[in-house]
């Protein structure tokens, strides 16, 4: 049985069509991106990009905004329109059984990778197994679901659920989805990962310095090259934030993404700051196999101690939401209910202290945090506020793999950190709150309410009418029986140079499809 999927398009010719529209910008001079003379094909989009990229596996990354810089060289078999909806690209659509656990995908045919490797069932498959397989794996938990991945014939490959699960295509999008080289990683999958990835989307890397810069260029071989307008994509790593503005205004750069402190000044400089949806959430994570965050109260008193609206105003400069949860007003996942639940209130965190018998200046802990981001400025504001309630924080700046290490291990009993989500919104949930949830360092603890919550998700249609119903419920049981303490979410757009197009919208996602670099700006 064909189940609907909202906006599913079997034709790719739709999808080209869908994915050509540019999106529209808000601030700054929108002439900046106007089109004064007619665009071209060719040019060179230079990124001015304020990390440094780690690994370019896409299984190994697992994150979201690590696959930014990956997306433009690998393509998935599914992708999102600006809706949300899901559309074709690698593949041409999906069927599921009658009790949704069992999800046929047909591929186009006649696509290869860039290295020549055919993009057929068995090159599917082979991607789907190292998942499980590999040892560095950042995926196994959003597949979860997959027992078996089986080739029906070269176009065609069948996914053997272990439960109903129509979220499954959301998995096969964008960023938990870009799809390697089986010859490429079967050659040398470090190699790989560090300087030689091989996908099968718009751009092939011509050049990878690990830390400095990647040039990729435009590969003729992409199933939708006729939509993709510009030659060159420059990556420059580890810019420093303070100077992406003067490099949009100089023409050093001519794209960047931002942080809300400079969203100000990028539009006063008249510079197109285009917001595409994306956003990032900030959070304390608590590990509740570890005292004192196996105590309820404990958890409950730091919640009323944290107030989002000084992390919005201080760290976000306005530009964000104090929603004391991890997903902004919009995305599938918010509960309204949420934001009367547990709000900031020092006289209620003090007394519920007093109540479990925890004395002023008894509770002290270690928060490690990474060394970037600016993590280190919300180390102090949380520093504070759990001061007001007699509560000592101890901040301890790490470099990536030490904090990697304790996070991912599930070694530390708490942590800062910071997440852009998932295209699943079922996957969102379980990210956080789930027991192989990668945000989740309470891991495997969770609520026997949200593993059923999260099943009925998962197997209700996502066109149902009970849909959205079933999601709210899971997404509000996840924040009531887990530990993580959300700061504020907060707006990340794009800064644009003269000549540069609007992207497409599409929530979390960079996508270069139609867009132009217009000559005489």
């Amino acid at each position: 049985m064909k189940t609907k999927t909202r906006g599913l398009a079997i034709a790719s010719a739709l999808v080209a069509t869908s994915l050509a529209l540019v999106g529209c910008s808000s601030g700054g001079d929108s002439s900046a991106s106007s089109a004064s003379s007619t665009p071209v094909d060719g040019g060179t989009i230079t990124w001015a990009y304020t990390s440094v990229a780690a690994n370019w596996d896409p299984v190994v990354i697992g994150g979201t905004a690590g696959t930014y810089l990956t997306t433009p060289i690998f393509a998935s078999l599914f992708t999102l329109d600006s809706d949300h909806n899901i559309v074709p690209d690698l593949a041409s659509g999906f069927d599921y059984n009658t009790a949704g656990d069992q999800i046929t995908i047909h591929l186009k045919t006649g696509l290869t990778f860039q290295d020549g490797t055919p993009i057929n069932a068995a090159a599917v498959k082979f991607n789907i197994d190292r998942i499980f397989s590999q040892t560095n794996s950042a995926l196994k938990a959003v597949y979860a679901d997959v027992k078996d991945a089986v080739v029906v014939d070269d176009a065609t490959v069948q996914l053997d659920l272990k439960q109903p699960d129509y979220q499954i295509p959301y998995i096969l999008a964008e960023k938990t989805g870009e799809l390697a080289s089986p010859t490429a990683v079967q050659k040398d999958p470090t190699a790989f990962n560090a300087t030689a990835p091989v996908g099968a989307g718009p751009f092939i890397v011509k050049e990878l310095v690990p830390g400095d810069h990647v040039t990729l260029e435009k590969w003729p071989g992409y199933w939708n090259a006729a939509n993709i307008h510009i030659d060159t994509l420059r990556i420059n790593l580890g810019v420093n934030p303070t100077t992406l503005v003067s490099a949009l205004q100089s023409g050093d750069a001519n794209f960047a993404t931002l942080t809300p402190d400079l969203i100000d000044s990028a539009t006063q400089a008249g510079l197109t700051v285009e917001d595409t949806k994306s956003w990032g959430s900030t959070f304390l994570s608590l590990n509740t196999n570890q005292a004192p965050f196996n105590n309820p109260a404990v958890v409950k008193a730091i919640r009323l101690a944290t107030n989002p609206d000084q992390y919005v105003q201080q760290l976000a400069f306005g530009k964000g939401q104090s929603n004391y949860q991890p997903f902004p007003q919009g995305h599938p996942d918010f509960v309204q209910a949420l934001t009367t639940e547990n709000t900031y209130n020092v006289d209620q965190a003090k007394s519920t202290l007093s109540a479990a018998g925890i004395q002023p200046g008894q509770i002290s802990f270690d928060v490690p945090f990474i060394n970037v981001n600016g993590f280190d400025k919300v180390g102090e504001v949380l520093k504070s506020q759990l001061a007001a309630v007699g509560i000592t924080v101890n901040l301890q700046s790490d470099d990536y793999a030490t904090w990697a290490k304790g996070y991912f291990g599930k070694t530390f009993g708490a942590s800062l950190y910071g997440w852009v989500g998932r295209d699943s919104p079922v996957a969102a949930i379980s990210d956080q709150y789930d027991s192989l949830g990668v945000l989740n360092l309470s891991s495997p603890n969770v609520s026997p309410d949200l593993t059923a919550a999260l099943a009925k998700a998962r197997s209700t249609p996502i066109d149902s009418p009970d849909y959205d119903t079933n999601l709210q419920a899971a997404a509000k049981i996840g924040y009531e029986t887990a530990s993580n303490v959300s700061l504020y979410t907060y707006s990340t757009p794009l800064a644009l140079g003269a000549g540069v197009s609007n992207l497409p919208t599409v929530d979390g996602f960079i996508d270069w499809t139609g867009v132009y670099i217009t000559p005489g700006n």
